[in-house]
């Protein structure tokens, strides 16, 4: 039996796009990771931040904020066109997409289509 990849012929070099969608309530200082892009920034307005991994590469977003009450961050993520947040904001290590604490937020994901189609409830696939 073939797998996922070779039964739809899915090349390992293709590309996902990681869209990180970021707006910030106040001005917030953060620390944005997604696999090896990093970004030190102050976020004074909503943007958002690209980064392209390969089809069957992990996933690990991880995002540190230095906030004073009531500032935060709201967090939306598309990859490759799908809509994973907020949508399935309780598959990250703290279930929001709110962030207002100074604590480190992540989602890690092991394989993006593997993942989407078993938390879409389809079942499992190699």
């Amino acid at each position: 039996m073939k797998n996922f990849y070779e039964a739809t012929v899915i090349k390992p070099n293709l590309k996902l796009v990681v869209a990180l969608r970021i707006k910030p309530v106040g001005n917030i200082k953060a620390r944005l990771q997604i696999n090896d892009a990093k970004w030190i920034t102050e976020i004074t307005k909503e943007e958002v931040f690209e980064h392209q991994v390969g089809v069957t590469d992990p996933i690990d977003i991880q995002i540190q904020i230095t906030r004073q009450h009531p500032e935060a961050l709201e967090l939306a993520l598309e990859i490759d066109g799908h809509t994973v947040l907020p949508v399935y904001q309780e598959r990250a290590g703290v279930s929001t997409c709110y962030i207002n604490t100074n604590d480190i937020w992540q989602l890690y994901i092991p394989n993006f289509y593997t993942w989407l189609h078993e938390t879409t409830g389809q079942g499992w696939i190699s």
